[in-house]
């Protein structure tokens, strides 16, 4: 959710007091929504993750959070994320926010179990979060911001779905038999190879424009970013992207210097 902040922070905006509060307003939504939407995912999916090493110490899988009081707080949170807006008159805010809701009610009822269509679905929620961001602030998104989030958000949802059909096979996702090693590599093969040829495209675009590098420079960690967690994916990895980033001090180093790089050309 904290990619709500992605183009105020690419706007070098994030001084902007006015900004920042509609943004966070945004982020605070948004919050909600997907919190209802992994609510009732947890829910449909409580009896398959008590199959799961990691996945049965969920709360409802666990049995330590019932249902019912599950579903309640999914209400609330989803009631409250449409009815805020609309109440405030944001409706570019409750366009992005209902979008991406109906895209995970459409999930829900059938569309996981569509391959390359699942992991469409869960990639595009991620574009939408940075999308929901810009509109919130009033900034104009960049294209090539779309395309490198997209892009980006591919190859991350699928080498995890890689992950998890090289480590559990299709006991605890049914959908994962829709799928094969291979086909799933070069999903996540191509989709990095995007994700690298349109950032650099975007960094030339925007250095074309300062008389310094940082733009152009920042592709390099970049890159490494993407070739680093490819080593990770590669090897079934990337099934809990959190865990990965936290454990990996490269990679941590990497996308530390590629932040100030961004950081350096945003302002």
């Amino acid at each position: 959710n904290l990619l709500v902040f992605a183009v105020p922070l690419a706007a070098g905006k994030v001084d902007d007091r006015e900004v920042m509060l509609t943004t966070s307003l945004a982020f605070v939504l948004f919050t909600m929504v997907s919190a209802a939407v992994y609510l009732v995912n947890d829910i449909r999916d409580a009896e398959m993750d008590r199959l799961h090493p990691i996945k049965s110490k969920r709360p409802i899988a666990a049995g330590t959070v019932s249902v019912r009081t599950a579903g309640s707080v999914a209400v609330l949170c989803g009631v409250a994320a449409i009815g805020i807006p609309a109440v405030l008159g944001e409706w570019g805010l409750l366009t992005i926010i209902g979008a991406y809701a109906l895209l995970q009610a459409g999930y829900q009822l059938g569309l996981r179990n569509v391959a390359l269509v699942d992991i469409v679905i869960v990639a595009a929620g991620f574009v939408l979060r940075a999308v929901v961001g810009g509109v919130a602030s009033g900034l104009p998104i960049s294209n090539w911001f779309l395309m490198v989030t997209g892009a980006s958000a591919l190859f991350m949802v699928s080498a995890k779905r890689f992950g998890e059909l090289l480590n559990q096979g299709t006991t605890t996702r049914q959908s994962l038999g829709n799928y094969t090693e291979s086909y799933l590599r070069t999903i996540w093969t191509s989709a990095m190879f995007a994700a690298a040829v349109l950032y650099a495209l975007w960094a030339v675009e925007l250095g074309s424009t300062r008389t310094d590098n940082y733009a152009v420079v920042s592709t390099v960690p970049f890159v490494l970013i993407l070739l680093r967690y490819a080593w990770h994916a590669d090897r079934g990895k990337a099934e809990a992207p959190e865990s990965l980033l936290l454990a990996d001090r490269v990679l941590q180093v990497l996308v530390t210097v590629w932040a100030g790089l961004f950081l350096l050309q945003a302002w």
